[in-house]
């Protein structure tokens, strides 16, 4: 099947994040936050200046989630263009939450259906010195949902978009 173009659904974002044994694995979400590379503005701005100027600082790509309160068993990662098989989302993020090791993620936008390779997606493939972190899971137990946020380990490569699944 080609390749679609046009607008997208959230019912076809997939998230993808490794587990605590480095299998990739995806988890039911809710929303995710601002996807991509941010730069923090350092101020340039004069008391002369008709208007503010900024200069570029370093760049962050953190990413928040949240979503259903799922223990439900890891599952194997789909492939390219097969509905996403989910695991318990605290199956696996309470196992990676706070641990210091860089974890592939990948963030997989489907364009009218379940994403296929050469359809956008963002993330990055670990290595041992680029990933992202688990800083934060916690769990509202009056909705049943949980927040997660992923911060880069210091140091790392910055996650790209691209069109290939991270591994």
């Amino acid at each position: 099947m080609a390749v679609q173009t046009g607008r997208m659904q959230s019912r076809f974002v997939n998230f993808i994040i490794e587990d605590s044994g480095q299998a990739l694995r995806e988890i039911p979400v809710d929303s995710i936050g601002i996807v991509g590379v941010v730069y923090e503005e350092q101020t340039l701005t004069a008391f002369q200046d008709a208007v503010n100027g900024v200069l570029p600082g370093m760049p962050d790509a953190p990413i928040d989630i949240t979503g259903p309160w799922d223990s439900s068993a890891a599952q194997t990662a789909s492939a390219s263009g097969v509905v996403p098989a989910l695991s318990g989302s605290h199956t696996i993020l309470s196992a990676i939450n706070g641990l210091s090791v860089p974890l592939s993620m990948d963030i997989q936008f489907g364009v009218r259906h379940t994403w296929m390779t050469d359809e956008p997606q963002f993330g990055i493939s670990q290595s041992a010195t680029s990933g992202y972190l688990c800083v934060s899971y916690t769990v509202d137990a009056s909705t049943m949902t949980y927040s997660a946020r992923f911060v880069l380990l210091p140091g790392s490569s910055l996650p790209a978009w691209g069109t290939a699944a991270e591994s």
